[in-house]
């Protein structure tokens, strides 16, 4: 029996297995991937600037941050485990994953952002080979760029700021969009179609590949979504930002919570959701006002937190003991990620 359960180890669930760990709290958390960080994992190399105080620095450092925060307290790690259903058990709630197992806790915080998230594919066949050499759907090195000729497809923020990023290291970079107008920021659209070193391919679409040896692919078939035209063009990696499918176990079938957009749990302030002892922090949450910025999600976690341990303690305070104040936190020496 834990104090609580935390699902989902991104940036909102690590920062509430800290702040329940300063307010005394037992934690366990899961998450269904086998890493924690969540979103941050997808871009690691871009640069973080919404984080007050925090220099601007490479996702992945804020996630390694981020774990060396969550472990003063020690909480317990189930990585790798999906939820797939939360009950209330009288006062106390199980919370069941898909290995079988059933987890009791006094209180629970989701912070499961939008879901599981995994990246949307090609939509024609390929060699699997590919994925393990130069068809991309994330970009974990920008340096392993350097001096190539990129194809990136979608016309989203993503695809235009990772197209902006690898231009500086790449020797060209083809940007191929099915429709003729880019959805992304109009300033940074504006550069990529402007820049000597992007040439945007409007109203286009990968069709098909070309390889020379079954494991790599050697060219990209591209055809005018409208003419129908077909042009072949030589490149050494495909990266694909078509968005991400998401899938939340916890939102489908039989609804144990009230949603937001059939996606987003609907909470108050405070981070309550419709089930008494379980509140939902970062994106997961949905309230007039709520900010999705990693900053928004500290602060649900704090919020949800509290009420949380007011909820196992009626006599506990309101607020936890400032950080700077705590006897834990100045005498112990803070674990590494």
């Amino acid at each position: 029996m834990e104090d609580v359960i935390i699902v989902g180890g991104g940036p909102a669930g690590l920062y509430s297995a800290f702040y329940c760990g300063l307010r005394g709290m037992s934690v366990k958390l899961i998450e269904a991937q086998t890493y924690l960080g969540g979103k941050l994992n997808v871009y690691k190399e871009k640069n973080i600037w919404d984080i007050g105080g925090v220099v601007p620095q490479p996702a992945e450092d804020i996630v390694a941050s981020l774990i060396t925060q969550a472990n003063a307290f020690e909480p317990t790690y189930c990585l790798g485990i999906k939820v797939i259903g939360i009950f209330r058990e009288g006062e106390n709630i199980c919370v069941h994953t898909d290995d079988g197992k059933k987890h009791y806790a006094k209180s629970v915080i989701l912070g499961t952002g939008t879901g599981i998230i995994t990246p949307k594919k090609l939509e024609f066949d390929y060699l699997a080979e590919f994925e393990t050499s130069n068809l991309h759907y994330g970009v974990s090195s920008i340096e392993a760029f350097r001096h190539r000729k990129i194809m990136i497809t979608g016309g989203n923020d993503s695809a235009i700021q990772w197209a902006k990023i690898l231009a500086d290291v790449a020797e060209k970079v083809y940007l191929v969009y099915r429709k003729d107008l880019f959805r992304g920021y109009e300033v940074e659209v504006a550069d990529v179609l402007n820049h000597d070193k992007i040439n945007c391919l409007m109203e286009k679409k990968i069709t098909n590949f070309t390889t020379l040896d079954n494991q790599t692919i050697h060219s990209a078939e591209i055809t005018h979504v409208t003419e129908e035209t077909v042009e072949e063009i030589e490149i050494d990696d495909v990266i694909v930002c078509h968005g991400f499918e998401k899938n939340n176990p916890l939102t489908k079938g039989e609804k144990t919570f009230e949603l937001v957009d059939s996606l987003f749990y609907k909470t108050t302030e405070n981070g309550e959701t419709s089930m008494d002892g379980v509140f939902a922090a970062g994106d997961a949450a949905s309230y007039d006002g709520k900010v999705r910025l990693i900053a928004g999600a500290f602060h649900d976690a704090v919020n949800a937190t509290n009420h949380a341990k007011k909820r196992i303690d009626p006599e506990a305070t309101e607020t936890g003991q400032v950080s700077s104040h705590h006897d834990v936190l100045q005498s112990r020496e803070v674990p590494t990620a």
